[in-house]
């Protein structure tokens, strides 16, 4: 049974379905919690007890506090938090190829749950509630969400090597993946198919895969255009670049996360704009590998629906969402020349419903009556903080992952006061560390 909740006296933030319309920002609000859903959010305490039916529930006293919606990460590897400040200062393919490749030959499925579980608490401790994880053994990722409370959407590799070395699509893997999450409880989990890139496999997979996906309605996720190299290789092989180059392969008809998507032309975002594709942008990965740019109002001119990520923590170090919101932001007005180039409004909407929905979540990313109880509590007792101005400023510019006090997905707490309910931190922490050293030693 999910514990009922009443928030009492809480600063209330969130976006609205309707873009265009302004954001909620209420005072002093009341907000119930039943049932892992939100049944009430009211400037009248009466209204709000009244959706909890008379049960038996706990008050949050929220004085000084700020209730809003989990965030969104859209793309990571979450277990490469083992490879945390270990594969530093090296461009992408270097680093790809000579550092993080032979090292992910090492891992089995047992290092990746312990490298997951530490990427989790991170997150959690950080406000966000649900992530994308491209990666292997997804058996081990999904096990270690449905422990956290964390919703996921994870890759399925569904390739296996026949004697010969070569890659075969197998599609029973990809079928027991999307059960596997069909059947997780609280509707935590998505199954997608792992397309690496445009540039790992042999060009017979590629369509294979393709036609897989869409015959099983899957969605997929797939790194885009990284790199100058990415695509000048792509144009080299196939004469086209990479958007391009996947769009005929057959990929793009299932909701699709893009990652990075920096070297583009107007074609390119063209084929981008699809409403199935959501283009997830990556501030801090992409300049720390010295990838690029991505052009955030090209592509918004282009109608291209844009997402927040991380990456993973070899190529960004933390996983506070927070730190790339304000980074998204900074960049844009500065690589425009434009102050008014993606607000904090924008930017905050991107991590929150946006991002939910790119990753599957419906249901998720609004302070609003039905929707997921997946909400943060932001302690506002800061002097970074101070004064609190416009609270969606305040967020995006002045906000910082420590700030926040608790988060609760579909009703759960996942942290409490600052303590994590679903994990043991020391433990993970200790694990962690001990794959880590295994690793090292090769």
């Amino acid at each position: 049974m999910k514990p009922s909740i009443l928030f009492k006296n809480i600063h209330v933030i969130s976006a609205v379905p309707d873009p265009l319309l302004p954001w909620l920002s209420m005072e002093n609000a009341w907000v119930a919690i039943k049932d892992g859903l939100i049944s009430c959010v009211s400037d009248n305490r009466q209204d709000a007890a009244e959706t909890l039916d008379g049960s038996d529930y706990s008050e949050y006293d929220g004085r000084h506090k700020l209730l809003m919606p989990a965030l969104a990460n859209l793309h990571g590897h979450i277990p490469m938090t083992l490879f945390r400040n270990q594969a530093d200062d090296t461009n992408l393919h270097d680093w790809l190829f000579n550092v993080i490749f032979p090292r992910e030959a090492k891992l089995d499925e047992a290092m990746v749950s312990k490298g997951t579980r530490l990427g989790l608490a991170e997150m959690i401790r950080s406000g966000t509630g649900a992530a994308a994880d491209m990666y292997y053994h997804h058996e081990a990722a999904a096990s270690a969400a449905q422990e956290a409370g964390l919703r996921l959407n994870f890759c399925c590799d569904c390739k296996s090597k026949d004697a010969s070395g070569k890659d075969q699509v197998q599609q029973a893997l990809l079928e027991q993946a999307m059960k596997l999450a069909e059947q997780a409880p609280d509707d935590l989990l998505r199954a997608s198919m792992l397309v690496h890139s445009v540039y790992l496999y042999e060009a017979d997979v590629y369509p294979q895969l393709a036609q897989l996906a869409e015959s099983l309605n899957c969605p997929v996720q797939v790194h885009v255009s990284e790199t100058r190299k990415e695509v000048v290789d792509c144009l080299q092989k196939y004469g086209q670049r990479p958007p391009k180059q996947l769009a005929d392969f057959g990929f793009f008809k299932t909701s699709t996360l893009a990652a990075h998507c920096i070297h583009l032309d107007d074609e390119d975002r063209q084929i981008l704009a699809s409403p199935t594709i959501t283009c997830v942008h990556n501030p801090a990965s992409n300049l720390k590998l010295g990838s690029g740019f991505a052009d955030l109002r090209a592509m918004m001119n282009a109608d291209i629906q844009l997402g927040l990520g991380t990456d993973g923590a070899a190529s960004n170090n933390n996983l506070d969402l927070f730190r790339d919101m304000r980074l998204a932001a900074f960049l844009a007005k500065g690589l425009s020349g434009d102050a008014g180039m993606m607000s904090a409004e924008t930017i905050l909407r991107m991590a929150t419903v946006d991002g939910m929905q790119g990753l599957g979540f419906d249901q998720s990313g609004l302070i609003a009556e039905g929707f997921a109880a997946d909400l943060q509590v932001i302690d506002l007792n800061q002097i970074e903080l101070t004064p609190l101005g416009n609270p969606v400023s305040a967020l995006v510019y002045s906000g910082s992952g420590s700030y926040v006090e608790s988060l609760m997905v579909a009703g759960r707490w996942l942290m409490e006061k600052r303590e994590l309910k679903t994990l043991d931190e020391e433990k993970v922490i200790f694990e962690a560390g001990q794959a880590s050293e295994w690793l090292n030693q090769f």
